[in-house]
């Protein structure tokens, strides 16, 4: 070391180096809250569960109601008994080929009158109204595939599937809920991503 840097060394920072060095030293106070911890016991048998519909096509879910030889039995929402799952088609091919006409219908390749017997009412309107749109139609113009579909049965007659598909270049997510009706899947809820 020469005899310039031992003399920088012992000088006294300045006020601008002093703040810095600080700075650096010492960490931000950060302000702790104590909250009380939420009720975790559920609701009692007298008292009312509410049910939330989130959006305005929404359906209330099927209730599984167990039978006295120790098997389940799906009622859905109207009353109607769901058929045995050997009686339903494959719910992965079925949901493919059901996206596919979807996005043939958005590109105005397939009128959405073909898929009407496999959509509710509600999904059947709700994707009328979108194809109807021009700015969606123009979006789905072009190359569109499914990428991959995920499979849950949460009950005998009822299929929850996530798919992914491809627009473009862009990928997008869809859930559907297939419950099956005499014999065959129908789609009552449908959510593009």
């Amino acid at each position: 070391m020469n005899t310039a840097s031992l003399a920088i060394a012992d000088q006294e920072p300045t006020s601008h180096q002093h703040r810095v060095q600080l700075g650096r030293s010492r960490s931000p106070r950060t302000a702790i809250t104590v909250r009380p911890a939420p009720r975790r016991e559920p609701p009692f048998d007298d008292e009312g569960v509410t049910l939330h519909l989130v959006g305005s096509r929404d359906q209330l879910l099927p209730f599984v109601e167990p039978s006295r030889d120790g098997h389940t039995s799906t009622v859905a929402a109207d009353g109607c008994q769901a058929p045995p799952d050997s009686e339903l088609p494959d719910p992965v091919g079925f949901s493919r080929r059901l996206l596919v006409g979807t996005m043939e219908a958005f590109a105005g390749h397939r009128s959405m009158a073909q898929l009407a017997p496999y959509l509710s009412r509600g999904v059947f309107a709700g994707l009328a109204r979108d194809c109807e749109n021009a700015t969606v139609t123009n979006r789905w113009r072009g190359g569109a595939a499914v990428r991959s579909i995920h499979l849950c049965e949460p009950a005998e007659g009822v299929a929850e599937v996530a798919a992914v598909i491809a627009v473009r270049g862009r990928s997008r997510a869809v859930a559907l809920r297939l419950e099956g009706q005499h014999g065959r899947w129908r789609c009552v809820r449908l959510q593009l991503g």
